[in-house]
């Protein structure tokens, strides 16, 4: 428990500057989170007897946010630069090494990899370059705490005594009420802070603001039930112990690595 409360006290006033500031402090916030999420996942692959390509989805992943930092550009086309490459030489290595056995599982495994950190992680970068894209970020990732913190307490609550079958297949501690609950209050907590924050134009309805919170809990959601479903067929209880009782990167991360670039593109089509 004081280590959990010790990684808070420090750890949110250092990622709240970094949301909120953006640029380069930013980029290596990105960087590490992804250099640690791609260990922590491909090191979960491998336990479950998976085996990526560590070093090329190392250099693919890192490519993705650097390229695009360093082109200044709101680009999505940009991340698929890295992964097509990163394709070729996949296959072209297996193809050298005259290799067919489980080269299929491999090549899709560092791929997924590389897509599901870097590809998705990297739209924080994205988000940054749209308007008031430091407090968008700052903002989802309240939500995606208010939708996991509720979740938690109204499933500790009541969780079971409706719907009797919850997530048991993924997540056993997982309940239909507790999703509930989470959808109920992150919806509460984004019109909230749209009345005071203005994080929305002035012309937006209120039903498109209740509209987001409503996608953002259940984006949110997947991506924690997503990262779940990894860590129990690689048969792990935590991506990590960078953290401490906090867990991996991946366990503190899974949420955003989903929520970020699902509200980056409804902003870019609502806007």
């Amino acid at each position: 428990m004081l280590n959990r409360i010790l990684v808070a006290l420090v750890g949110i006033p250092i990622l709240v500057t970094v949301l909120l500031k953006g640029g380069f402090l930013l980029l290596l916030f990105v960087n590490f989170v992804i250099l640690v999420g791609l260990f922590e996942f491909y090191k979960m692959a491998e336990i479950g007897g998976k085996k990526p390509d560590v070093n090329l989805g190392y250099i693919a992943g890192l490519a993705i946010p650097n390229l695009l930092y360093f082109s200044k550009a709101d680009n999505t086309e940009i991340i698929l630069m890295p992964i097509v490459l990163l394709v070729v030489a996949l296959i072209g290595k297996k193809v050298l090494q005259n290799k067919v056995e489980n080269s299929s599982r491999d090549i899709g495994i560092t791929l997924l990899g590389v897509v599901y950190v870097s590809g998705l992680f990297s739209h924080l970068l994205l988000m940054n370059y749209l308007p008031k894209g430091g407090h968008w970020l700052l903002t989802i990732q309240v939500l995606v705490w208010v939708c996991d913190s509720f979740a938690y307490f109204v499933g500790m609550g009541i969780g079971r005594k409706i719907f009797k079958n919850g997530f048991s297949a993924i997540s056993p501690k997982k309940s239909v009420e507790g999703s509930i609950g989470g959808i109920v209050f992150t919806m509460a907590a984004i019109y909230l802070i749209n009345n005071y924050f203005k994080i929305f134009s002035a012309e937006t309805p209120n039903f498109v603001v209740l509209l987001f919170g409503l996608l953002i809990s259940l984006i949110a959601q997947i991506g924690d039930l997503g990262e779940s479903m990894f860590k129990r067929e690689f048969k792990i209880k935590d991506s990590g112990k960078i953290l401490g009782e906090h867990g991996g990167i991946l366990d503190r991360f899974d949420s955003m690595l989903f929520v970020v670039p699902t509200v980056y593109y409804l902003l870019k089509f609502f806007n």
